[in-house]
C-alpha cells in the first residue's frame, strides 16, 4: 500500500488581496512497509535538537530556526553551528529516505485567465490525483490519500465538501483513479510526519516558481526535492 501525504505551498487568494503568484500541491508517497523506518530517524532528529520527538518540522519553521534570521520560529536555535548541523541532518534524511514526490504548480493568473470562476485548489488536486494514479499503475499498487485540512490564508473547509466530492467523483463517476482506495482522509500536519515531509519537499518547488529561480539557484530544491520527483 502506498500512502500519499499532501500539503500546499502558496495560497489560493487573488494577487490583489496579497496572494502568491503560484499555488503548489505536493504529495510524498510512502510505502506502508517503510513508514516506521522513516518516522523514527526524524523523531530522533527532533529529540536531539529540541528534546521533543513530536515537535512539528515544516519548511518555514526550519528556515527561520537560523538564529541569524530575525523571524520567530518554533524551532529557533541559539547557535548558528547548531542550526547548520540541523540543516545537514534534515537534508541527509530527505535525500536518503525511500519516498517519491508528486507535485503540481499552478500559475494562478494564467489559470484564472482561462477559468475565471475556477477553484485553483480543486484544479491542482485533480491534476495531482491523476499523477498519483499513473504512479500507482507503474508500481502495481493501491494508494490512500491523506491531506492537511488547513490552508495558509484560511481553512480548506471553506470549500465545503468540494475537494472530498471531487475525490469521490474521480474514484466512482469518472473512474479515472481506480487504484486509489477510500475517501480523502484529513490529518493536520503536526499529527503526522507524512504531511511534514510533503511540506519539506513541496516548498522548494513553490519557491523556484514563485521567485522565478532556476532549479540550481535554490539548493533545497536541487539537493532534495528534484531527486525525488516522479516525472
Amino acid at each position: 500500500m502506498k500512502l500519499f501525504y499532501i500539503d500546499e505551498s502558496g495560497d489560493t487568494a487573488p494577487l490583489e488581496n496579497g496572494g502568491t503568484k503560484i499555488f503548489t500541491l505536493a504529495g510524498t508517497v510512502i510505502d506502508d512497509n517503510d513508514y516506521q523506518a522513516i518516522e523514527e530517524p526524524l523523531r530522533q532528529i527532533k529529540q536531539k535538537y529540541f528534546s521533543n520527538p513530536d515537535i512539528e518540522i515544516k519548511s518555514n519553521f526550519l528556515r527561520y530556526a537560523n538564529p541569524m534570521i530575525k523571524i520567530d520560529s518554533p524551532l529557533k536555535l541559539n547557535l548558528k553551528e547548531k542550526y547548520d548541523e540541523l540543516e545537514a541532518e534534515v537534508t541527509k534524511l530527505l535525500i536518503d529516505i525511500p519516498v517519491q514526490v508528486i507535485a503540481i504548480a499552478i500559475n494562478k493568473t494564467g489559470y484564472w485567465r482561462e477559468s475565471p470562476s475556477g477553484n485553483v485548489y480543486a484544479h491542482a488536486y485533480e491534476k495531482l490525483l491523476l499523477q498519483f494514479q499513473d504512479y500507482l499503475i507503474k508500481e502495481n499498487q493501491r494508494g490512500l490519500c491523506v491531506i492537511d485540512p488547513r490552508e495558509n490564508m484560511g481553512e480548506k473547509h471553506y470549500f465545503g465538501n468540494e475537494i472530498n466530492e471531487l475525490h469521490e467523483r474521480l474514484r466512482h463517476i469518472k473512474n479515472s483513479v481506480p487504484n486509489i482506495i477510500e475517501k480523502l482522509l484529513f490529518s493536520e500536519s503536526h499529527q503526522t510526519i507524512g504531511i511534514q515531509l510533503a511540506d519539506l519537499y513541496g516548498y522548494p518547488l513553490f519557491h523556484i516558481h514563485e521567485y522565478n529561480k532556476k532549479p540550481s539557484e535554490y539548493w533545497r530544491y536541487s539537493e532534495t526535492t528534484e531527486i525525488k520527483l516522479f516525472k
